[in-house]
This record gives structure tokens, C-alpha cells and sequence, in this order.
């Protein structure tokens, strides 16, 4: 061998990986490169630093059962899911929605939108009766001379507007 070190594809092969994962290795920075070659025991301490515990492989049986770690491999740090996960994941999705649709055919869940759209048109109801106010009481309002009757007048006025809005 020339120089310290091997290629990225004799380091690959010798540890039975592809040499597209192990540029990957090199590309994320768990593998040095110096010169092109690699320091196959620095790498391999570098990798098992970097491995997750849930990757370890089992190489064989202990006496009481347990199994002894071989070697670490290297993997993402997003979480993986296995398929049962994965199933209980899809399971319990299936079930709110399942539950989301129940509600709302029990009436008990209402469109976000129809709920907005309905609350726009009450506001708009209400504010319309509201401004109509001075239109209808202005001419009353201005022949009376009494403050006390001109503040029952309104609250009158603002009782039967509210009294309509409710019946609405």
C-alpha cells in the first residue's frame, strides 16, 4: 500500500458497504479523508462514536441469553420507525379520524368555515341595526329636551334591536 491509509472503495470493501455510502460518510464529516485515503481504524473509532445503540448488531448468543454488540454502523440521525410503529401510528390516525367524522355527523364538530362565515353575518347583522340607530331616532331625539328621556328612548331602541337580533 502506498502511503498511510486506503481508498474509499478499498475501505468500503472491506467492511462490506458500498463506496456511494461511505463517500456519504466522508461527505457528512464521520470520515477523514487525508491525501484521498483513509485511516481505517480512525474511521471505524470515528463511526462506532457516531453510531446510534439502536443500530448495534447482535454477533451471537451469550450464555444467559443476551446478546453481545459486534460492531456499530453508522446511520442518519432522524429517528427511523419501524413497521410496527408505523402500523400503530396509522391505527390510531385512522381512529381520531374516525371519531372527527362520528362528531360531526352527531353534530357536535361544525365546519371552521361555516362557523367563521356565520359569525361574519351575525356581526354584520348586528352592526347594521346598530348604525341604524341615528336614522330612526335622530329627529325624536333632537325635539327632546330631557336627558332622562332621551337615554330611554335609546335604551328602548337598543332592547328591541337586540330583541329582533335574538329572534333571528
Amino acid at each position: 500500500m502506498a502511503g498511510q491509509g486506503v481508498t474509499q472503495a478499498e475501505f468500503a470493501r472491506q467492511n462490506g458497504w458500498s463506496r456511494q455510502y461511505v463517500n456519504k460518510l466522508v461527505k457528512q464529516g464521520r470520515i477523514k479523508v487525508k491525501g484521498g485515503r483513509i485511516d481505517p481504524v480512525a474511521a471505524k473509532k470515528a463511526i462506532e462514536e457516531l453510531a446510534e445503540p439502536s443500530t448495534v448488531l447482535p454477533e451471537s448468543p451469550t450464555p444467559k441469553g443476551q446478546l453481545v454488540p459486534s460492531s456499530s454502523y453508522p446511520v442518519d440521525n432522524r429517528k427511523t420507525v419501524d413497521f410496527a410503529s408505523a402500523r400503530t401510528m396509522r391505527e390510531a390516525f385512522r381512529a381520531k379520524m374516525a371519531k372527527m367524522e362520528y362528531e360531526e355527523k352527531a353534530g357536535k364538530l361544525t365546519d371552521a368555515s361555516k362557523v367563521r362565515e356565520d359569525a361574519f353575518r351575525a356581526g354584520r347583522i348586528i352592526r347594521d341595526a346598530l348604525l341604524g340607530i341615528p336614522d330612526r331616532l335622530a329627529d325624536i331625539l333632537a325635539a327632546e329636551q330631557e336627558p332622562r328621556q332621551i337615554r330611554q328612548l335609546l335604551e328602548e331602541e337598543l332592547e328591541n334591536i337586540l330583541r329582533e337580533l335574538s329572534r333571528q
